[in-house]
């Protein structure tokens, strides 16, 4: 262990929640989180914790949170909730058509997927830990489509996805199809392989999710690109390992949104302070009229926010 990291765990927790409340994206979301409309936000893949990068819509108390996971154990969260928002749990998977479906279950569960492990000669130098996948063990499972699992929530709301599930991300999203005819979907995060041949069969690829969403009216604001894991079990800083995926961030464009009522579009602003986009957040208050004035209308306190935008843009 290093000394900065032991260090920071002799930090007590609140005095660290009492420092990141002072953070920027935190003060932020003070001022515009209790003023936003009704939104839904559907985690897939919420294991463990909430995406606490969502913070803007988690402190709202008209956003409905969707934590979808099949393992009910994983999301015992839930039950200590504290969040403003709204919380319900969806406990079937989601696949592109529904219905029954295979579930392949890693030795560790953390990379269980519909699509089997496959690794291929192009991939056995780099799997130094075959342990993480293998054996596997078939399960049989019901699954829903993301149309299925929204329903009973707010049927008017936009939607914003996060999409962790091992490979199946863009197929989820291509069993939607309605939902994207309707522009129901304005924000994704969605975890995306940069493999030519990925470790989970099948799996979809960024390029294709680029095109796909292209397609629906949407662009790419964000990609993180994560390495993978050197032979001794951690990336080492100067040492450079070949790319395994990438977290990769899509909204509708603006020419898109602007067709759409107001509320779809003060959830644009509210994705794009999510991502710290301040100069589009920004653009935004200054060239819809309609958003600046609806965020007003709720009590919002512009002439506060402008300025931290300004400063940070």
């Amino acid at each position: 262990m290093s000394l900065g990291l032991a260090v920071r765990r002799l930090i007590p927790q609140s005095f660290k929640n009492f420092l990141r409340q002072r953070t920027l994206p935190w003060r932020i979301a003070r001022l515009v989180s209790p003023h936003l409309p009704a939104a839904v936000c559907v985690d897939v893949g919420a294991s463990y914790y909430p995406h606490t990068k969502w913070l803007v819509f988690l402190n709202s108390p008209k956003t409905h949170w969707l934590a979808v996971e099949p393992n009910e154990a994983n999301i015992g969260y839930i039950k200590s909730w504290a969040w403003p928002c709204k919380v319900s749990a969806c406990t079937t998977g989601l696949s592109r058509e529904g219905g029954p479906q295979t579930l392949y279950v890693t030795n560790v569960d953390t990379g269980s997927s519909l699509l089997p492990p496959e690794i291929t000669a192009s991939m056995q130098h780099r799997v130094t830990n075959p342990g993480y996948f293998f054996p596997v063990t078939e399960k049989k499972i019901e699954t829903l489509t993301l149309v299925q699992a929204l329903a009973g929530l707010p049927a008017s709301a936009p939607v914003f996805v996060k999409l962790d599930t091992q490979g199946t991300e863009l197929s989820i999203l291509q069993g939607a199809e309605t939902l994207f005819q309707a522009w129901r979907i304005v924000g994704i995060e969605m975890e995306s392989t940069l493999l030519a041949q990925p470790v989970m069969r099948g799996s979809g690829k960024f390029w294709q999710a680029c095109e796909y969403l292209e397609a629906q009216g949407f662009e790419l604001l964000h990609l993180k690109p994560i390495a993978a894991v050197g032979r001794m079990g951690r990336v080492r800083a100067g040492r450079n390992t070949y790319l395994n995926e990438c977290d990769a961030v899509f909204a509708l464009r603006r020419d898109v949104v602007a067709q759409l009522p107001v509320e779809y579009r003060a959830g644009l602003l509210a994705f794009y302070l999510t991502y710290q986009l301040y100069e589009e957040a920004l653009s935004v208050l200054e060239r819809d009229a309609g958003v600046a004035e609806f965020l007003r209308s709720q009590g919002c306190r512009l002439g506060e926010l402008l300025p931290m935008l300004h400063a940070a843009a």
